[in-house]
């Protein structure tokens, strides 16, 4: 039941939240998705114990729009700017945006293109 409501609320989420993005796997084509724009600080210390900082622009997309897993050096198109896929702080490129797996949550970094 939870399932369902979640799969429910996802498929609202994209449709009203959503905004039209451009998606180029590395080495691959580009195609349009659509994706929930958010962001994520993480925050990591290195060996002198000086703590950065990292903000990224988050894409969340139904799992249903990519045919693989998102990989660091991917880029994503939106309004005009090119995101590239990256691992921050030495976390994953991507998690999943929920507990039943309906959606990626995808890290990206405005490259300044």
């Amino acid at each position: 039941m939870i399932k369902s409501a979640i799969e429910h609320m996802r498929a609202i989420q994209m449709q009203s939240l959503a905004a039209e993005v451009g998606y180029t796997p590395l080495g691959g084509e580009a195609h349009t998705i659509r994706a929930v724009v958010g962001r994520t600080v993480f925050r990591a210390t290195d060996a002198d114990g000086i703590w950065t900082r990292v903000e990224t622009r988050d894409f969340i997309v139904s799992k249903e729009q990519l045919p693989s897993e998102p990989q660091v050096g991917d880029e994503i198109e939106f309004l005009g700017h090119t995101y590239e896929v990256l691992s921050p702080a030495g976390e994953p490129c991507w998690r999943w945006s929920d507990a039943f797996h309906t959606a990626y949550r995808i890290h990206a970094k405005n490259t300044g293109g």
